[in-house]
């Protein structure tokens, strides 16, 4: 009865090694392998979407000279990224940086930052203290303001003269 047992027992494990073994050998090289992948690498670059948190108020004397929708960068992280990798920007839309610690210089740049901006550097008291018109997209160039500010605000490029923002400007924001 062993001997039969044994003899059975080899049978079988030959059998099924018959049909592991060829599925194996065909497997592999295929968990590198994305053309059988049915998930796609995506062909548009990746861009953040806007997300409107307010309404920022551009007012020259005691007229109301033009609006922007804005979001807001509150978090370090936020603050960091800012408007990278966006290729979209229409006039209207804009990112208002709470910086921490109250009015000091401040000073960005543009790295990853693909279409040109209006960097605007405003005070405590709203007021627009700087303007960097158009900074080149993707330089590393420091774009410093020209006295303390505690908030900033990246527009399109040509849209601070296009709203009448230059040196003292009062800028005001609405939540949305």
């Amino acid at each position: 009865m062993n001997a039969v047992r044994k003899y059975a027992v080899w049978i079988i494990g030959l059998g099924l090694a018959a049909f592991i073994i060829p599925s194996i050998i065909s497997g592999i090289g295929k968990f590198n392998n994305n053309a059988g992948s049915s998930i796609q690498p995506s062909k548009v670059p990746y861009e953040p979407p806007f997300r409107q948190d307010g309404t920022v108020l551009v007012v020259n004397g005691t007229d109301t000279t033009a609006t922007f929708r804005t979001e807001y960068a509150k978090s370090a992280e936020t603050i960091e990224i800012g408007m990278m990798y966006r290729r979209t920007v229409l006039m209207d839309m804009s990112m208002l940086f709470f910086m921490p610690d109250g009015d000091q210089p401040r000073s960005f740049w543009m790295k990853n930052t693909i279409v040109p901006l209006d960097i605007i550097y405003i005070n405590s008291s709203h007021e627009v203290v700087s303007v960097q018109a158009n900074a080149e997209p993707l330089s590393l160039k420091s774009l410093p303001s020209n006295a303390p500010a505690s908030f900033v605000l990246e527009t399109l490029g040509g849209a601070a003269a296009a709203a009448e923002i230059r040196v003292g400007t009062k800028l005001y924001w609405l939540d949305k």
